[in-house]
């Protein structure tokens, strides 16, 4: 019995053996990889570092590259296939600036607006690249004498009720910008701007004269303030050397497309038209080539579509009548409609080839100009891509109808579903920025504007060569040439892309994530809500 209990006792001895050996081979095992990854720590850190610095490298080159197309530098024609930096010494690294025509996928032009900006950047050997797309608006070197940089400007009345709405154009390439919409009147009585709405309204800014009640406005209150004796001139002057033709007696009703009928019996030749005829009609088709026209009054209908090529103006001395109609305008056409009656637009469409408000066009394109005292109505489904200037009109829009652009009159009524998209692209700098060229140091309007009577393009070019002399003596008589910084006069607007989207809006929508994660709730948010694959990226990710 004792020679068994011993026995037992030397096996518990070897066990506890081997425990320790294996208990050593681990902690050994466990010194060399600690020891070995302390190897190469340093190279591992190092290269972190590179990477950090890089991609900070690179986006400041980005910041570079925007200041450059601020500029009026010759960016557009100054490259090697697109690089316009190459291997530039920046920040303690290097960096290669590549632009390319977003349209073309080629390098720029001197037409060139929208562009793709790559940046590669280099620093310890390791390289990062940034990518954006931007958008440059140029300075033209003019300023708003229309009051353009107003969604709604009226003389003495603006009502917006029922469902109506004054927004941001978000397809404008400033629609991006979280700028207020600027309304504006030169009513100085109580409750001249009514806002009774319940539709969606963005920021609006309400500027008013400085002689103007208070109680202008029964829901906005106006900080901003315009001079009293900023005056309101009437349209510009019709061309004088405009081709008269008949297009009937004027007096047909929507439903009668008589008019219409003379109009494509008069001119069936097309473009190669002998006599110079500048109509062609295809079935409900009817081209309009480059020119100016005149006629007594237009009541179109019936479906019909007209199209317009190259720089069209037309007179129309009395009525305008739409409906069910519309007027396209082809790439690089411009459109330009004086009228001297009423305005009826129903269900009809004035803008670019595409329809939807998803597209943009440039208002400046399309500008209705209403000549005395009339009445424009705007109804139905009805879309126009362009500006409204009628100083003595009264115009209301109703139904559904929207206009992209700017409306500028005597009275504004806005009712029913209708809205007003405003492009931020229309402001120049006007009455609303007291630091415009428009304005003397003293804060007074520049001598002679006050005589504005008409927008006269002689008169205003003028004008605006003034303003521009005085600021240049201004800068030259205590600025230095080679202490004076770069002038930045075009806009650029631009976004960081990553994997085909916005990166800084997808990095806010994955710190918003994380958030409501953290709260327990689900998360549902677009990056781009024309971009399904970026939502499905995102829902990816985050488990949604």
């Amino acid at each position: 019995m004792k020679l068994h209990l011993k026995n037992k006792q030397h096996q518990r001895r070897g066990i506890a053996l081997m425990l320790v050996m294996v208990a050593i081979l681990v902690t050994g095992g466990m010194a060399v990889a600690y020891f070995g990854s302390r190897d190469n720590s340093i190279a591992i850190s190092s290269n972190v570092e590179s990477a950090a610095k890089a991609r900070a490298v690179a986006e400041s080159g980005l910041d570079l590259a925007v200041a450059i197309l601020e500029t009026d530098a010759d960016w557009r024609t100054e490259h090697v296939d697109g690089v316009i930096l190459d291997d530039f010494a920046f920040s303690g690294g290097t960096i290669t600036l590549t632009v390319t025509d977003s349209e073309t996928d080629l390098p720029p032009t001197a037409s060139t607006n929208e562009v793709e900006i790559k940046i590669l950047s280099s620093i310890g050997g390791i390289s990062q690249t940034t990518q954006a797309t931007a958008t440059i608006v140029p300075d033209e070197d003019e300023f708003d004498v229309d009051y353009s940089e107003f969604a709604l400007f009226t003389q003495s009345q603006l009502t917006i009720r029922d469902i109506a709405s004054v927004q941001q154009w978000h397809a404008s390439p400033l629609g991006s910008q979280a700028n207020p919409v600027r309304i504006g009147t030169l009513a100085t009585s109580p409750l001249a701007i009514q806002i009774n709405t319940w539709g969606g309204n963005d920021d609006l800014q309400l500027h008013t004269t400085t002689n103007a009640s208070s109680m202008v406005s029964n829901s906005l209150t106006s900080d901003h303030e315009m001079p009293r004796t900023a005056p309101f001139p009437q349209p510009p002057s019709p061309p004088q050397d405009a081709k008269a033709f008949e297009f009937g007696n004027g007096n047909d009703n929507d439903n009668d497309t008589s008019s219409v009928a003379q109009w494509a019996q008069n001119f069936t030749h097309g473009f190669n038209d002998p006599f110079g005829n500048p109509f062609n009609n295809h079935s409900q088709q009817i081209d309009v080539l480059e020119g100016s026209y005149e006629v007594e009054s237009l009541n179109v209908g019936s479906n019909k579509q007209i199209v317009i090529h190259g720089d069209v103006t037309l007179t129309i001395s009395n009525d305008l009548t739409l409906n069910a109609t519309s007027i396209e305008l082809e790439e690089g056409a411009t459109l330009t409609i004086h009228v001297g009656g009423d305005v009826n637009i129903n269900s009809s469409y004035i803008g670019n080839t595409d329809h939807t408000t998803n597209s943009w066009s440039d208002p400046s394109r399309l500008q209705l100009f209403g000549h005395n005292d009339s009445n424009w109505d705007l109804r139905g489904i009805t879309t126009i891509k362009g500006e409204i200037y009628a100083p003595e009109s009264e115009i209301e829009m109703s139904g559904l109808s929207t206009l992209c652009g700017r409306i500028a009159s005597d009275e504004i009524t806005l009712r029913g579903a209708s809205r007003v998209l405003y492009d931020q692209t229309l402001d120049h700098g006007g009455y609303a920025d007291e630091s415009s060229s428009l304005y003397n140091d003293d804060g007074t309007l520049i001598d002679g504007l006050q005589q504005l009577v008409e927008l006269d393009p002689v008169l205003i070019d003028s004008l605006q060569e003034a303003a521009s002399s005085i600021v240049d003596n201004e800068y030259r008589s205590w600025q230095d040439w080679w202490s004076f910084p770069t002038a930045r006069p075009n806009e650029v607007i631009y976004a960081m892309m990553v994997y085909g989207v916005d990166a800084r809006r997808w990095e806010s929508l994955a710190r918003q994530a994380r958030r409501l994660e953290n709260n327990g709730n689900t998360f549902h948010g677009n990056v781009n809500s024309s971009d399904n694959s970026s939502d499905n990226t995102f829902a990816t990710v985050f488990g949604r």
